[in-house]
């Protein structure tokens, strides 16, 4: 008897030493469980076996009852079940992985996000401010396991600032909806709005960050609007997204200011519709020649002046239209004009290395290579397909398109082209000197002009585009546009790891449910599935008791 009841004793503190382990290994994980807590595991399966050995008369003399012996057999299949989901419980949160089945990906991490994270090289501290239990709470939770999965650089504190009001007080939440706080240092951003993939990593850019970068908008010859972000041909939201990004935007008059890359590291011309004069075309060299980035963006049948002045930069842009005659890279249906550019359309470039989806052309020019000039690196890293043309016969609307041979373009027709400047000397600064070319209007032959100059220095950089709004607000949010867009002003600055393939929560699909629809989940869910499952029990019921 004594035996007995100091077995039962052994058994019982072995049992609970063992799920006392148990639980430390689910809370800590098992690598991080402290050596004194498996040291009690160990104890606890030494007791037990030690009960085994002193009880095991009266256990073999239960197990000859027949009784006994089903619910054991029992037992040992209840045993084994719970055993079997405890290690798959351990298994899937030790190796934890998620896979996102939705349409637009809406739970997975853009690659900017990945890589950003995968390349912290210090600690960041996030505190995450909402009511527990909120939706903002659970999708905020959700999003930032994508980013904790990448690094552990990256800490995150939730609290509720109901809860913990003292501290609500001191980081200064007022925001209802919540307040995100991200820190490096000293750096700090605050979200109190937006909480979605596209603001946090934006945030987490700025203060990973110890300088931003300058980026000009030329004004005053009818190019996009850099302060418009509501009308289709405004550039309001390419420019939030570059400050997204860390960059500070302004705007730039050329006949008043000659602009320096220490001021402006970027000079952005969108599209004009009125020529610039030469003595602006001629800053405009002088500021590449100096080594900064100069993007420019020329639509088709505007500006031939402009347009041939990219002579000098070794490109010849076409007085064209480009036509895409393969149906299945046109964007729009019977508009051979509204180009789709895919993995087949780019050279290898930084630019463009990792754009795997659509950029959307809506009418575009053709740029190609024009006179090779020693010292400036000349690229076309995009093009049509095949079947694509250069359509110059644009006089007679009622003519269909079509491609003359020994007059248009035909075929792979550039439509972006790159410079990298290594001889700034080489660069032409001054209108005289685009004589050399026969395509020249004579207004570009006028006497030089004299101008303030900035210091040479090699490294500038240019990239014309043949299309003048695929920065628009009505095309920016197209499939791939703003990452071809944000990566030009990245590979300009030398900001590596922003060459990417962004969010961009306009393209997320939503599920939008109808009130039918959600009647008819809800039935399904809470009458028909439980409905079934009792009318089976009865079923079942009626059957045995009918035997």
């Amino acid at each position: 008897m004594v035996m007995r009841v100091v077995g039962g004793l052994l058994a019982l503190f072995g049992l609970l030493c063992m799920l006392a382990t148990g639980v430390a290994w689910m809370a800590f994980g098992f690598d991080k469980t402290p050596m004194l807590i498996h040291s009690v595991g160990g104890v606890g399966l030494f007791l037990i076996a030690l009960w085994l050995v002193l009880d095991w008369k009266n256990l073999a003399a239960i197990g000859r009852d027949q009784t006994v012996g089903r619910a054991a057999m029992a037992s040992l299949i209840v045993v084994v079940l719970a055993g079997i989901a405890v290690g798959i419980n351990v298994v899937a949160f030790r190796y934890d992985k998620r896979w996102d089945l939705t349409k637009g990906q809406q739970f997975t991490l853009s690659e900017q996000s990945k890589e950003l994270a995968r390349g912290l090289d210090r600690e960041v501290l996030v505190y995450a401010f909402f009511q527990s239990g909120s939706p903002q709470d659970s999708n905020f939770k959700n999003l930032m396991q994508g980013y904790v999965d990448e690094t552990r650089l990256l800490k995150v504190e939730y609290h509720d600032p109901y809860s913990n009001p003292l501290l609500a007080e001191q980081m200064k939440i007022i925001s209802a909806s919540g307040t995100v706080i991200v820190k490096v240092g000293e750096n700090q951003q605050r979200l109190e709005s937006d909480f979605d993939e596209e603001a946090f990593t934006n945030a987490l850019v700025k203060v990973k960050s110890d300088k931003s970068h300058s980026v000009c908008v030329v004004q005053g010859h009818g190019e996009l609007d850099y302060t418009d972000d509501q009308s289709p041909n405004g550039l309001g939201v390419a420019l939030q997204r570059l400050e997204g990004q860390n960059y500070k935007t302004s705007q730039l008059s050329l006949l008043d200011t000659q602009p320096e890359p220490a001021t402006c590291e970027i000079v952005v011309v969108t599209g004009p519709r009125v020529e610039l004069l030469p003595i602006e075309r001629d800053r405009l060299a002088r500021y590449a020649a100096a080594g900064g980035g100069l993007m420019v963006m020329l639509d088709p049948l505007q500006t031939p002046e402009t347009a041939a002045d990219m002579a000098r930069y070794g490109l010849k842009i076409g007085n064209d239209v480009v036509v895409e005659g393969d149906p299945s890279r046109q964007v729009m249906a019977n508009d051979a004009t509204a180009l789709g550019l895919d993995s087949m359309s780019w050279n290898a470039h930084p630019v463009t290395q990792k754009l795997t989806g659509l950029v959307v052309l809506s009418l575009a020019r053709s740029v190609t290579k024009g006179d090779d000039i020693p010292g400036l690196n000349v690229q076309v890293i995009a093009h049509g397909s095949e079947s694509g043309w250069g359509e110059t016969q644009l006089t007679d609307p009622e003519k269909p398109a079509q491609p003359d041979e020994g007059v248009d373009l035909i075929g792979n027709v550039g439509l972006i082209a790159t410079i990298d400047i290594s001889d700034p000397s080489a660069l032409r600064t001054t209108s005289e000197a685009l004589a050399v070319s026969p395509d020249a209007p004579a207004a570009l032959t006028t006497a030089p002009t004299a101008i303030e100059a900035p210091a040479l220095k090699a490294g500038g950089k240019v990239m014309v585009f043949g299309d003048g709004d695929f920065a628009s607000n009505l095309l920016i949010l197209k499939v791939q546009n703003q990452d071809l867009f944000l990566n030009t002003a990245a590979w300009m600055v030398g900001e590596k790891d922003q060459l990417a393939v962004r969010a961009n929560s306009a393209a997320k699909g939503k599920l939008e449910l109808s009130e039918l629809s959600v009647f008819g989940g809800g039935a399904l869910g809470l009458l028909v599935i439980p409905g079934c499952c009792i009318a089976g029990m009865i079923g079942t019921w009626m059957l045995r008791r009918g035997k």
